[in-house]
């Protein structure tokens, strides 16, 4: 068996080193032959109206400064044309899970960016987008990265269909609202009890809200050994974490997508945690079966 994964070549540009490292982690997959690789269609203008405020989404598929590189990474077209990628391939693992259960989007999910421009090295927010076009669907997103989701937070108040929940050592902003969860936990400082019952309150809200797909930002930044890493998850701990998060889902018969999220260890480091989280969803889904 292997994972349906979306990637292109476009996702990884070389002159943008956060998303460079991407192409590490495909090529490790697919040389273990844990994924079905699918090179998706590039999103369009007209599929990102709405999302964003229309001054800012023009902005950035321009390249006018300076709301272009509002983000954080300075604007060039191989990075607009690498988010266009990465959020047409989120729009076809959602579809393709629907129909089947799990996909993998081996992309940022880019859950900083707001609706008045980007944030945090995230352009366009690529997990608004699926319930944007989504509006008839419970989208919920499980966001397990170093970082808290504020961006997809604030989209929650604004879509009506779109749930977030994040476990997080770096606030960065992210306090919880209305279809927003988010809770504080660093391993070190906490136990690993706490990120256990964080867990456990996120099964609980998945079992509450009962949606019809899943985003699972399966974060690497909260690994110990990675430097902006306050979380300390170790690699067995990151395990857990995945089998916990995917077992939920397959256990309340969720469909999930995957996405790879954040990591800024060496990029062959973060390659084998992909590995890892694939190896989890492999394992959960032979299991069910």
């Amino acid at each position: 068996m292997r994972l349906r994964t979306y990637f292109s070549p476009a996702y990884a540009p070389a002159s943008v080193p956060t998303l460079a490292r991407l192409a590490v982690a495909a090529d490790e997959l697919a040389r273990l032959d844990l994924v079905e690789l699918r090179e998706p269609q590039p999103a369009d203008a007209a599929t990102l109206a709405g999302l964003h405020d229309d001054a800012y989404l023009g902005a950035f598929l321009r390249g006018d400064e300076p709301l272009a590189s509002s983000q954080g990474i300075a604007w060039s077209p191989p990075l607009r044309d690498a988010t266009l990628a990465m959020l047409g391939g989120q729009l076809e693992a959602a579809h393709y899970a629907l129909r089947h259960g799990v996909a993998v989007n081996l992309a940022r999910g880019f859950h900083h960016a707001v609706p008045a421009r980007g944030s945090g090295f995230c352009p366009i927010n690529g997990l608004a987008l699926v319930a944007l076009r989504m509006p008839q669907l419970r989208i919920f997103v499980v966001d397990c990265d170093e970082h808290g989701g504020n961006g997809t937070e604030e989209f929650a108040a604004r879509l009506p269909n779109l749930h977030t929940a994040s476990i997080f050592g770096t606030r960065f902003g992210c306090l919880g609202g209305e279809r927003s969860w988010a809770f504080e936990v660093r391993v070190p400082r906490d136990g690993p009890g706490a990120y256990r019952a964080a867990l456990h309150r996120v099964r609980d809200l998945l079992r509450e809200h009962r949606p019809d797909l899943v985003l699972y930002q399966a974060g690497t930044d909260c690994h110990v050994g990675d430097p902006k890493g306050s979380v300390g998850l170790t690699t067995r701990r990151l395990i857990e974490r995945d089998l916990f998060v995917l077992r939920a889902a397959r256990q309340l018969d969720i469909p999930v997508v995957i996405v790879a999220a954040g990591g800024y260890q060496d990029a062959s480091a973060i390659a084998m945690l992909n590995v890892a989280t694939a190896r989890c969803a492999l394992h959960v889904r032979k299991r069910v079966r």
